[in-house]
């Protein structure tokens, strides 16, 4: 059962309301797990379809004998999987689900009805692998802020009991992790987990002490992984190697080229193919539209994980196939799984998703984007993001509402805001130096893009 709150006709009751609204109210369910739906930055654009996903992880009742909680045994880091199992042959019984499916990894899902949430708390010891919740919630909130045109999964706050979290997922996790012993950094994060929800008491990263409990971020992933053509060909190794080899894509040469914005398509596709494993992942009758797409999301990315000081981006970039059109000068899209064109002006393309987004804003983290110089030499740039990078670097400036929505929201240290404000502001001045001296053509839109025009708008660079 789901507790509500009940509004009375007093006035303190509807300054309780306004305060709920503004810290985000806490969906409480009978096995004391808490759902939170995050507060967005302030001045964040509405978006229904997201703001209708955080709010669908928060009507997730683990309570429930037909949702199913598995523990993630696969990869370098911990993670909690939440199955639907309505109208299966396991409907009403997680536990023999639990038992039976969850040990075959990947493939419970299948025998379920859905796949409801994956819940990854932050784990950051030196044998583990790093993940960090906050970095999910942020790069949802400011991708949202921004506008961005890559795709990033809605979020939400989840929190659990410890003792509920200790037998259903940590024992098992635990139990299945030391069958696969050689996946060291999985079994250690497992371990981890095991002596907190035992015998500690104190604060980490991934608890709370008021009550006791594991916190994390419920988020769902979608799509297929990009081959070389975006994630690069990564044969310079992991580290600034492969975030190098990255620069080395169609889309990324085509953002640095001078020409104006289809040829810059066209030398970027050719510049790439001199590679003989990017000759071979780029296909030979590739659009256009596709390169220069990939362009607009690229962009984002850069800026997203500059922002946010991603560490392991290269290799964790995903896609699905969309309908993108223009109608009355806005975009639309819808999902191309086989079907027919929605309108006539329809252009099937692969869209990028960051669902991958973990390993950010922690002090300590790489910054690869940052250190191997992604965002210098661009001559390519979307006007819209530009101006809206401006006024994030003025915001945070100030450390006004959007400052102190950082610091309340997000389970950040001052250290951490201060350098995410930090680095909007390295953000502001590289862009605009580079517009100040000529180098940018801002003609990276979508109208641009989807009708293949090379028009540029002009904008104040201050």
């Amino acid at each position: 059962m789901t507790a509500r709150y009940q509004v009375s006709r007093n006035s303190c009751a509807i300054l309780l309301l306004v305060l709920q609204v503004m810290i985000g109210v806490n969906t409480v369910h009978a096995n004391n797990s808490v759902c939170r739906v995050v507060p967005l930055l302030p001045g964040t654009p509405d978006d229904p379809t997201k703001a209708q996903t955080s709010r669908s992880y928060c009507e997730i009742d683990f309570s429930q004998p037909s949702v199913a909680v598995c523990p993630k045994n696969w990869s370098t880091s911990a993670a909690m999987l939440v199955y639907d199992l309505s109208g299966t042959a396991w409907e009403g019984r997680n536990t023999a689900f639990e038992a039976e499916i969850c040990p075959e990894g990947k493939h419970a899902r299948g025998r379920a009805k859905r796949e409801l949430a994956v819940f990854k708390h932050s784990m950051n010891f030196r044998d583990t692998s790093g993940t960090y919740a906050p970095a999910i919630l942020l790069y949802d909130h400011f991708s949202r802020w921004l506008g961005t045109v890559v795709q990033v999964p809605a979020a939400a706050e989840l929190r659990f009991d410890k003792a509920w979290y200790a037998q259903r997922v940590v024992a098992p996790g635990l139990a299945l992790a030391e069958k696969h012993p050689s996946r060291q950094m999985l079994l250690a994060a497992w371990q981890h987990l095991q002596q907190d929800v035992t015998s500690r008491d104190d604060v980490s990263e991934f608890t709370l002490r008021q009550p006791p409990a594991i916190w994390g971020t419920a988020l769902l992933f979608t799509g297929s992984r990009y081959g070389a053509e975006i994630n690069g060909t990564r044969e310079s190794g992991w580290g600034k190697g492969q975030n190098l080899d990255f620069q080395q894509t169609a889309p990324f040469l085509a953002l640095r080229h001078p020409e104006k914005l289809m040829l810059a398509v066209d030398a970027g596709i050719a510049q790439a193919r001199a590679n003989p494993v990017m000759s071979e992942a780029v296909a030979g009758d590739i659009s256009r539209t596709q390169v220069a797409w990939w362009m607009l999301e690229l962009l984002d990315i850069i800026i997203l994980d500059y922002l946010l000081g991603q560490q392991d981006r290269v290799g964790n970039i995903d896609y699905q196939w969309r309908w993108l059109w223009l109608q009355d000068k806005t975009m639309h899209s819808e999902a191309a799984n086989g079907s027919a064109p929605p309108v006539s002006n329809a252009v099937r393309l692969r869209t990028t998703w960051l669902n991958d987004n973990d390993a950010g804003v922690r002090a300590g983290y790489a910054n690869y984007a940052r250190t191997t110089d992604m965002l210098k030499n661009l001559r390519h740039f979307n006007p819209v993001r530009y101006q809206r990078l401006k006024a994030l670097a003025r915001e945070l400036e100030t450390q006004g509402p959007m400052y102190q929505a950082l610091l309340d929201n997000y389970h950040l240290s001052k250290r951490e805001v201060l350098n995410i404000s930090t680095r909007a502001d390295e953000i502001a001045r590289i862009i605009t130096a580079d517009c100040k001296a000529g180098k940018y053509r801002f003609d990276l839109t979508p109208g641009n893009v989807l009708e293949q025009r090379n028009t540029a708008t002009e904008i104040a660079c201050d």
